[in-house]
């Protein structure tokens, strides 16, 4: 069954602007057809609430700038303040992945895409993305049936066009996962790789995410 806006919105006893939002920030898959959203009801099934309120892109790449042990120069003491707080939260937190993917949950845009299996190695070795969640070795999971990474914005046109990668559609299973974002370091802070992990309904993902967040935040701060 599809489900419209109003119609999760109902659902997940939310507002139906904070109902647009999780669709629209990939928190929730949906479809737009048109100038609505139809989002599939074993999607919205899958949801479960967030453990506060998320950060800003800008916060969230800072904060796992932050904890990786790097400075941010521009950076005011009071927001050091509150990044060492946000870290000292997840250190406390009895669900660190939960809060996690709370704080981090408007880091980037998210879209999914098909790819033939017999391009997937090779585009895993594309420099435009920065593999993560699954993809990266520090997951210790390595799936070789999907790939998972960021890729600046800018880049995202080009990259679809050249591996003739396809949207999936609702109820399809997509194998590329892109989080596309803006100014892309080279290398992810830690934290972001266990976000993707985290966000995953596996046993085994959630773990590595929560192995990550111990050695990100232990002495970070």
């Amino acid at each position: 069954m599809a489900l419209s806006i109003s119609q999760l919105s109902e659902r997940l006893g939310v507002s139906p602007n904070r109902a647009r939002n999780l669709v629209a920030h990939g928190v929730i898959k949906g479809e737009r057809v048109g100038n609505q959203w139809v989002i599939e009801e074993a999607e919205a099934a899958k949801y479960q609430p967030r453990m506060g309120r998320p950060l800003s892109a800008v916060n969230a790449w800072r904060l796992a700038v932050y904890s990786s042990g790097d400075q941010i120069p521009d950076a005011h003491p009071m927001e050091r303040s509150r990044l060492r707080e946000h870290l000292a939260s997840l250190r406390q937190a009895s669900d660190p992945a939960a809060k996690l993917c709370s704080l981090l949950a408007r880091r980037a845009d998210k879209v999914e895409y098909s790819v033939s299996p017999a391009d997937l190695a090779d585009l895993r070795d594309d420099p435009r993305i920065r593999l993560s969640g699954v993809s990266h070795p520090d997951s210790g999971l390595l799936a070789n049936s999907e790939i998972e990474g960021y890729v600046n914005s800018q880049d995202l046109d080009s990259l679809v066009r050249e591996w003739f990668l396809v949207k999936a559609r609702p109820g399809q299973r997509p194998n590329v996962l892109l989080h596309v974002a803006e100014d892309l370091p080279q290398s992810l802070p830690a934290l972001f790789i266990a976000a993707d992990l985290a966000e995953r309904a596996g046993v085994r993902e959630r773990q590595a995410a929560r192995d990550l967040i111990v050695r990100s935040v232990l002495h970070a701060g």
